[in-house]
């Protein structure tokens, strides 16, 4: 059975922005939520002289506001000011926040390289491909020394993500398939073919399927799912954006050419200038 949660009825007019994932909350039971789902992307300067304003102005929570300034005071630590946000209301039972402080242990414990994959994980959820990307290749510097192929292999695939949804695609297939070299996944193996079907015939393709150990079946199901993506992606604004640029080009209208490329390279930059702020 679920439990009823009584929220704060009151509601920012002004967010708090977490500045590294764009994230925007409005409430105490969001902030909250962010800070249970998000510990890999924590760190105390988020929690300061903005946070406890804000809380206080914002939300009216000035016993909060008071007992983190005097913990800043006193120089506590971190997890016992995002204990004390958590505790401040009821959008947490107290079972939930122990096994929230048992995961900051967990975390604080892994090794350098594990908390940093942690943290260019929830960067690439984010959508933050940039950041995520940073990381990823700050472990990858390293792998010489990193004796867990499997999980170099992870990091691999998901900086393949990365760069696939940031459409460099190239750069994308080569890490799926050194991500599939050394953790031997299926999903790393399916997104490198999918990203070979893009470029090379099916037929071609297939046979370097059948050489990396795929099966005939899964392999069909990778043909299936890019043949639909393809079709899918025709149905874009983006796609059709493009296509009526072209047939402007193509019966001469150059200004209204020059005026839908440009729309779209701006929209471009403008994602662009998101993932670098």
């Amino acid at each position: 059975m679920g439990k009823i949660i009584l929220c704060n009825a009151r509601q920012a007019i002004i967010p708090y922005v977490f500045t590294n994932t764009k994230v925007e909350v409005f409430s105490y039971e969001e902030l909250c939520f962010y800070i249970y789902n998000n510990v890999a992307l924590l760190n105390p300067e988020q929690f300061q002289g903005k946070m406890i304003q804000w809380l206080k102005t914002e939300l009216g929570m000035e016993e909060l506001a008071e007992k983190l300034m005097e913990q800043l005071a006193s120089e506590g630590s971190f997890i016992d000011m995002l204990v004390a946000i958590l505790s401040a209301g009821s959008y947490y039972e107290t079972a939930e926040i122990r096994q929230f402080m048992d995961k900051q242990e967990l975390v604080g414990l892994l090794p350098a390289e594990e908390k940093l994959k942690l943290k260019a994980d929830s960067f690439l959820m984010y959508k933050r491909l940039l950041k995520a990307m940073s990381l990823y290749d700050e472990i990858l510097r390293q792998e010489e020394r990193i004796e867990d192929k499997k999980f170099l292999g992870d990091v691999y695939h998901n900086k393949g993500v990365a760069l696939a949804k940031n459409m460099e695609l190239t750069k994308a297939k080569l890490c799926f398939l050194e991500a599939f070299n050394r953790n031997q996944k299926k999903a790393s193996l399916e997104a490198y073919i999918s990203l070979r079907l893009l470029e090379d015939s099916q037929e071609v393709v297939a046979q370097e399927a059948r050489t990396l150990g795929m099966e005939e079946a899964d392999y069909a199901r990778q043909v299936m799912l890019v043949e639909d993506s393809v079709d899918d992606s025709m149905n874009t604004a983006v796609y059709n954006r493009y296509q009526k640029a072209l047939y402007n080009q193509e019966h001469g209208d150059q200004e209204a050419f020059n005026q839908r490329v440009d729309m779209l390279l701006n929209q471009w930059k403008e994602e662009f200038r998101e993932q670098v702020i």
